[in-house]
């Protein structure tokens, strides 16, 4: 069945859009098509935080040929100043006749705008064409941009029964290969690594991802997050080597109490003083924290203790959970979700929406909440 002609330059816009996944961040990843009388006449999209938006991407290429043209764009064009000039300017004066727009922009203070601004100059408007696929695509940058909190996947590697490294410690390798160039793309996805203070001790992740494509990961991304209530971590970790910047989410009390041991540590990081809560850091505001410095995507890799510290805190917006088929056993093995757990079976939390396919030789269980 062939799509119809709306649908048809809206799907080749959400296409474009996907270039734009490991170098938008925090901003949405965003395509446009200009076509007229049947015909595609210019293309653009997002390609990096801070660059040129597709809109006016499509439109330069086009330059007078817009003029009387259709401007498919996956989200509401700016109407307002930023690190580029609005949109809606550089639409109004190509001379488009309507504009189609997938998604409304999220953002309360922006909502809208864009659309009563191209009304009002008399260019037809149609929204709604493949919404849900764009908010899907863009689901982080909605959460971010109508909570200020980052989006928060949670990703874990266990053995069939439920093991994340053998008794000794090791962990390596128990996923195969295939799940390993997953997890380093997914990282790449991100603005931040969080992991906790165990992971550190005892793994000492370097947390990069090996997947760079065209390079236009920002520089310093993904950032590399350290819970570690009581700074226990060594300078020399390996989280303080290459560009990354490393964060370590710290106790308040710790940080106003013990100067001369943070001091070691304020040339190579940037230290996080949040607040306790029930003898552990207060997750949620360290959420608000890293939104506030523009983490819109933060992906979850700690261990047992982190794990549940986080569903249990209910702040885990995905899960991706690899399940290799081996066991490794033990008693003291440590275990992919630990925590206090609940009570009883009927308090389980569960994830509203859950799929698994192959990976490899693994299975992958995505999940939302």
């Amino acid at each position: 069945m062939s799509l119809l002609p709306p649908e048809k330059w809206m799907r080749r816009a959400l296409e474009l859009g996907e270039k734009g996944r490991f170098s938008t961040s925090p901003n949405p990843m965003v395509g446009a098509v200009l076509a007229r009388a049947g015909k595609q006449i210019a293309e653009g999209y997002h390609e990096k935080y801070g660059g040129p938006h597709a809109e006016t991407i499509a439109l330069k290429k086009a330059g007078p040929r817009a003029r009387g043209g259709s401007l498919y764009v996956t989200l509401e064009p700016c109407a307002t100043w930023g690190k580029t000039p609005p949109c809606v300017a550089a639409i109004l004066e190509s001379g488009v006749r309507e504009v189609f727009i997938a998604a409304v922009d999220p953002n309360p203070k922006n909502s809208g705008k864009g659309i009563l601004a191209l009304t009002k100059a008399g260019i037809k408007v149609r929204k709604g064409i493949l919404s849900s696929e764009v908010q899907l695509q863009n689901e982080a940058f909605f959460k971010y941009a109508r909570t200020g909190l980052p989006f928060v996947t949670l990703k874990m590697a266990q053995s069939l029964d439920g093991k994340i490294a053998a008794r000794s410690g090791l962990s390596r390798w128990i996923s195969s290969g295939v799940s390993r160039d997953f997890v380093h793309r997914l990282r790449a996805e991100q603005d931040a690594i969080l992991v906790g203070t165990q992971t550190l001790l005892k793994d000492d992740p370097f947390l990069s991802p090996r997947f760079n494509p065209s390079g236009l990961i920002q520089k310093g991304k993904p950032w590399r997050i350290v819970l570690d209530r009581r700074l226990k971590i060594s300078p020399a970790a390996r989280v303080f080597r290459g560009e990354q910047i490393t964060g370590i989410a710290i106790s308040e009390k710790i940080f106003k109490n013990l100067p001369a041991k943070t001091k070691k540590f304020k040339n190579s990081c940037i230290l996080l003083p949040i607040p306790e809560r029930q003898g552990k850091l207060d997750l949620r505001s360290l959420l608000k924290r890293l939104g506030g410095l523009g983490v819109a995507k933060l992906l979850v890799e700690g261990g047992g203790e982190t794990a549940w510290s986080f569903l249990e805190a209910g702040l885990v917006d995905r899960f991706f959970w690899i399940v290799a088929p081996k066991f490794l056993g033990g008693s003291q093995a440590k275990t992919s979700v630990e925590g206090r757990g609940v009570a009883r079976p009927s308090q389980a939390i569960r994830p509203k929406r859950l799929t698994c396919e192959p990976l490899g030789e693994d299975w992958l269980f995505e999940g939302r909440f």
